[in-house]
């Protein structure tokens, strides 16, 4: 009788990513039933800030104001700011999700540790403008120091 062959190194490879995922899947089911949460971000005082309110006006432009005071900060043409357009419609998207109106701002808040973060005051949403680099940063940027038009 001949004697079986040695598993080919391949099947040694699948049989290991398959016991790390494996391990994984259990080290994360047994952590969130366990009730562990990770520590919140903590990112310091809020330096400066402002409640901004957006509305779609006609053709694809997007009107930004100032939710305190009214005064429109920016004019958001169609084919311009495509970062702060993709950001505000996912945030819109959540919204209607919870059938939730536009009507309530949002907030855009500096921190203490420099983060720039966009929050949704009506869902509890937030978005951290850092993560995506200092150019698109730079464009809500201009919408936090921006003077009345």
């Amino acid at each position: 009788m001949a004697s079986q062959a040695p598993w080919p190194l391949s099947r040694w490879i699948a049989s290991a990513i398959g016991a790390v995922v494996v391990f994984t899947v259990i080290g994360v089911a047994s952590l969130r039933l366990s009730g562990y949460e990770p520590p919140a971000e903590h990112r310091g005082a809020v330096v400066e800030s402002r409640l901004l309110r957006f509305e779609d006006v006609r053709d694809g432009l997007v009107y930004v104001y100032d939710a305190e005071s009214g005064n429109r900060l920016a004019e958001l043409a169609p084919a311009e700011d495509s970062f702060i357009r993709g950001i505000m419609r996912s945030m819109a998207r959540a919204r209607r999700a919870r059938d939730v109106g536009m009507q309530a701002p949002f907030l855009l808040a500096r921190h203490a540790d420099g983060s720039l973060v966009l929050s949704d005051t009506a869902i509890s949403n937030e978005v951290n403008l850092v993560a995506f680099g200092p150019t698109n940063e730079a464009s809500f940027e201009t919408l936090l120091l921006a003077g009345p038009r």
